[in-house]
């Protein structure tokens, strides 16, 4: 079930964002991203489990699938974040997160979105290649993993009647 976040979402989104990324949002930022009027996030939840029973952080992080994070300004987004917990990836939550996201946007006419995703992502590129998105710019070495630096690929969409 994917459904808008909720402040009690912060703590496991954090959780995983720390897991996943080194650059995370904590918990205080997504918490303030939350008050902002441009700001959309859904969270996809492990089936049957909607709301967790308990408001600790392994409880919360048990319950979470996968989530994204957005900004809409008038008809343009930019995807912060999408991530997924690693034993849902590869069965469609990111998929279905993004589906989400474009139904949502079209309901206000969105026409641009722009993300950056890590050049050996390799998965994330797929999903979002098969959604539309376009290579148009790099970042050399602006990820670090370990003593290594990854290029960040910068991607966008366009809604095909937007932009003849």
């Amino acid at each position: 079930m994917i459904r808008r976040i909720a402040p009690a979402d912060c703590d496991a989104i954090a959780a995983l964002e720390a897991r996943l990324f080194a650059t995370a949002l904590d918990q205080l930022r997504l918490m303030a991203l939350q008050t902002n009027p441009v700001f959309c996030g859904f969270v996809d939840l492990v089936p049957d489990q909607d709301q967790p029973q308990s408001t600790s952080a392994d409880d919360l992080n048990s319950y979470l699938g996968g989530y994204l994070l957005a900004t809409i300004i008038d008809d343009e987004a930019e995807i912060l974040s999408i991530g997924v917990k690693p034993d849902r990836q590869r069965q469609g939550v990111g998929k279905r997160l993004l589906q989400h996201f474009f139904d949502h946007g079209a309901s206000r006419n969105l026409a641009k979105a722009v993300l950056e995703v890590a050049e050996d992502n390799l998965p994330a590129l797929g999903l979002y290649r098969d959604f539309g998105f376009a290579e148009f710019g790099r970042r050399k070495g602006y990820y670090k993993q370990g003593n290594q630096k990854i290029d960040a690929i910068m991607m966008k969409w366009c809604r095909a009647e937007a932009f003849p």
